[in-house]
């Protein structure tokens, strides 16, 4: 059977003040797209170390695909990384380099079953690595697939240049509000300052000098507890996120991410897809890890909407 979506770049374990937690954005996106119902597999690699093999037990587990995953070579161990939480849960990261992830091979097998795939989900973050660029770019030329790109300005692994490249070549686009703010003044400036849009006047004006830059029509904007923004050729939708006590948000915008994927490949409303996919990344939020068991209602419902608008 062929797998729906695809995912590229990195799976890693996020050591949290509470535990060690399966991670990578890559990663969490395909574990939720795979709660959801959907045909999932990533494109990653991990270390042959122990905490290799014990990350491929927790993908296979969670309803990953890993036949894409490959072993590095020697020298290259499983991705880590230290988050630290604040007291409002929210997290900075400390991310380890070089790792098994910063070589993802992408066979030819892959690229075929790219090919039939009815998405491809990449981020910013795997770029670090120019062998992973290369690898990339060769996805990126696949036809069929839409392309969703999932930007994470990462310090220092935050370039703005690439960014933009990037986006050129995807379908849809994923930021924050701190990104959007940033990108869209590094297009006007040249300078990557903090610009936070202040209200949905400005997040629109900012995702429309990002369309012009790069020709994507549909752009995705989180905003945290304000929610979200999905702006559309020029018009613009936003909903709410639900109030939750936060535990910490690694994750909850790969949540959100695999609720907008889903939705927005079904020709689902808009509406309801920001508004579920709000509720993914609350959920989230409200619990330890990036990618904890989603409640089955929820889910019910998510599925429901769109079947309802197929």
């Amino acid at each position: 059977m062929n797998t729906e979506f695809f995912t590229f770049g990195e799976i890693l374990w996020d050591c949290l003040p509470s535990g060690r937690y399966a991670g990578g954005a890559p990663f969490n996106v395909a574990a939720h797209i795979a709660q959801l119902g959907v045909s999932v597999s990533l494109l990653s690699a991990v270390g042959q170390d122990p905490l290799g093999d014990e990350i491929l037990e927790v993908a296979k587990q969670k309803g990953v695909n890993i036949e894409f995953v490959g072993r590095a070579r020697i020298g290259l161990p499983t991705g880590t990384v230290m988050a630290m939480v604040d007291a409002l849960g929210n997290a900075t990261y400390e991310i380890v380099q070089p790792v098994a992830w910063d070589e993802v091979i992408v066979s030819a097998d892959a690229i075929e079953a790219v090919a039939k795939a009815g998405a491809l989900i990449f981020g910013s973050l795997a770029t670090r690595s120019p062998y992973n660029l290369e690898q990339l770019n060769r996805l990126l030329g696949v036809k069929g697939p839409l392309k969703f790109f999932d930007v994470n300005l990462r310090p220092p692994f935050a370039d703005p240049k690439r960014v933009v490249e990037l986006a050129v070549r995807a379908d849809v686009l994923k930021l924050n509000h701190d990104e959007v703010g940033q990108i869209a003044s590094w297009l006007r400036t040249g300078q990557a300052t903090p610009n936070r849009p202040a209200d949905p006047d400005a997040v629109a004006e900012a995702c429309a000098v990002l369309a012009k830059a790069t020709d994507t029509q549909r752009i995705c904007v989180t905003m945290g507890a304000a929610g979200a923004a999905l702006w559309d050729r020029g018009s613009l939708v936003i909903a709410p996120a639900p109030k939750v006590v936060v535990r910490d948000t690694v994750g909850a915008g790969d949540a959100f991410m695999a609720g907008l994927i889903v939705g927005l490949t079904r020709g689902a409303d808009p509406q309801i897809v920001l508004e579920t996919a709000c509720r993914l990344g609350a959920v989230v939020a409200s619990h330890d890890g990036a990618t904890p068991l989603l409640p089955p209602e929820l889910i019910r419902e998510f599925r429901a909407n769109l079947k309802a608008e197929q």
